[in-house]
């Protein structure tokens, strides 16, 4: 829970201090580009984090794959950087070779070292914003600042990660790592690729359809929900280790079923925040959102909860194909619903479109665990 708090933390105060600092036309190009960095960096987790918790990978072998995920990931968002013509966020970009080999070896370590991830990332997030907030008041280019944030973090994130171990690793053993796994690292990859996929795509429509500050928008309501995803993301470590040592009990399901219900409506008070005085207070520059965006935000987050269950004894099963089919019905569902909304003019089109894809992943993976084939008892006995 302290290592998903520091990190929802640290995303939700990045992502304020750049609304203060930057302009509309800068966050704008921020919140696409750190979008598509937190997808990307799912996909990472897919082939690395998500196999080593189901006790399908082990520690090491993950970390030699992050080498590659890294690498790719760079080239990824040196492209993304390129689309909307920004060099600073070209830049930034290389911060992600070794922001991935420490993201994977705190989400997949054993409990008991948890602390010591926590302690470090809180350092990180204290030197960054304090670096930040100096440079915003020197005469550097506000362009320039995300640079500062990721430059500074990329010098903690390469020290250590090379305690792990990872600068042992080579390409060569990445690249076997992956192969080795790859029958059911490419289905769990797709799956990752395709859950971002109405979120990038509906974001990029909102900047290049909508108003100045659109995009933004949208990604600040994301943001926003930062504490229900700690909550989430927990929730998702927890729901794994068990998917890869036994099943659930009655009164387990019934605490899962509680939480989804928590999750929603704990995103729809957090969002209805942004309709009050305070969200102007903090924000000036900012509209709150609208109850049709509330509404879908909240929706696609109790949808992502809710999928937790399903996904994890699937992939636990080895049913990664399966899980890779409904993840494609979900996108081309959530894809539809983007073609229909569009033009993208609101950042409840954003919401909506995101949200469609959800319901429809929810509904398909829950179809698929409840129908054969099941292990003997099924895993909800």
């Amino acid at each position: 829970m302290l290592l998903q708090a520091v990190t929802s933390v640290s995303t939700l105060v990045q992502v304020l201090l750049f609304a203060a600092v930057l302009g509309r036309q800068d966050f704008d190009d921020y919140s696409v580009w750190i979008t598509i960095t937190a997808f990307l960096v799912g996909l990472g987790q897919a082939v690395g984090v998500e196999r080593v918790l189901v006790g399908r990978r082990t520690f090491a072998e993950g970390l030699a794959s992050a080498r590659i995920l890294g690498l790719v990931i760079v080239l990824a968002q040196v492209g993304v950087a390129a689309a909307l013509g920004s060099v600073p966020l070209a830049v930034c970009s290389l911060a992600a070779l070794p922001y991935v080999a420490w993201d994977f070896a705190r989400f997949s370590s054993e409990t008991q070292q948890s602390m010591s991830y926590f302690k470090r990332d809180g350092l990180v997030l204290v030197v960054q914003v304090v670096l930040v907030v100096g440079a915003a008041v020197s005469p550097l280019d506000e362009g320039w600042l995300p640079v500062v944030w990721w430059a500074s973090g990329s010098v903690f994130w390469l020290v250590f990660a090379a305690t792990l171990g990872w600068s042992r690793t080579t390409v060569g053993s990445g690249l076997r790592s992956l192969w080795s796994d790859r029958r059911q690292a490419s289905p769990l990859l797709l799956d990752a690729a395709l859950a971002g996929v109405p979120l990038v795509v509906a974001l990029a429509l909102a900047r290049a359809q909508g108003s100045p500050g659109d995009a933004s928008e949208a990604r600040l309501a994301l943001t926003l929900l930062g504490p229900v995803t700690v909550v989430g993301l927990a929730a998702r470590r927890l729901v794994y280790r068990r998917a890869a040592s036994g099943r659930l009990d009655r009164r387990g399901q019934l605490m899962f079923a509680a939480s989804v219900v928590v999750v929603f409506t704990t995103c729809l008070v957090l969002l209805a925040l942004t309709r009050t005085p305070l969200y102007s207070l903090v924000l000036p520059s900012f509209v709150g959102l609208s109850w049709a965006a509330v509404l879908g935000f909240a929706t696609n987050h109790g949808s992502l909860m809710a999928v937790m269950l399903p996904s994890a004894y699937l992939r636990a099963g080895g049913r990664s194909l399966a899980i890779g089919a409904a993840r494609f019905l979900s996108t081309v569902a959530g894809l539809a619903v983007a073609l229909w909304l569009a033009p993208f003019d609101s950042p409840a089109d954003v919401a909506w479109s995101v949200a469609s894809g959800s319901i429809a992943y929810m509904v398909v993976m829950w179809g698929l665990l409840l129908r054969p084939p099941a292990a003997p008892g099924g895993p909800l006995a």
